[in-house]
């Protein structure tokens, strides 16, 4: 399977409500996403599936860049990737996925443990997902240690490539 992580763009610090679940992403962070997503098709990038915390700044992030790719069919959100549920549930729900290109976008510190879960085995890799950040990894087994990282890029290196 190839596995893609993105981490959601830049968001507020507090929503309107003031519940984390409902924070927005700021222009800013809308803009740098769709310019992400820009640099994704100049790769060539495509998913199969696209699985989205559902947490608004995470959800947006996922249709800005479903938008971008023409593939917003593909979007579905996963509970497990929403903020707090940790690298287990993550996963569990891995484990059920068929498609062989898939695409999660959710936060942090849970994506930068899953990096690491996926790539050592365990979450202490010195690995960080930034805003914006994206990572391609080739994946023998949704177990720990059954990944190989292939790229790593900053939102900075994105835009540059859109």
């Amino acid at each position: 399977m190839e596995l893609y992580i993105l981490r959601h763009g830049i968001a507020e610090e507090v929503s309107a409500s003031g519940a984390d679940k409902d924070r927005q992403l700021t222009d800013e962070g809308v803009e740098k996403t769709k310019a992400a997503g820009k640099a994704l098709s100049k790769l060539g990038v495509e998913f199969d599936l696209i699985l989205a915390s559902p947490f608004v700044r995470a959800w947006k992030t996922a249709e800005l860049i479903a938008e971008q790719l023409n593939c917003g069919t593909l979007l579905n959100p996963c509970i497990a990737l929403g903020s707090g549920k940790g690298v287990g549930a993550i996963l569990h729900e891995l484990k059920k996925v068929k498609e062989s290109s898939v695409l999660l976008v959710g936060h942090e510190p849970e994506l930068s443990h899953l990096v690491s879960t996926l790539l050592a085995g365990n979450p202490g890799l010195a690995i960080t997902m930034k805003k914006g950040g994206f990572c391609k990894l080739s994946c023998i087994s949704a177990e720990p240690g059954g990944a190989r990282l292939e790229w790593l890029f900053t939102a900075k290196h994105l835009c540059r490539m859109a």
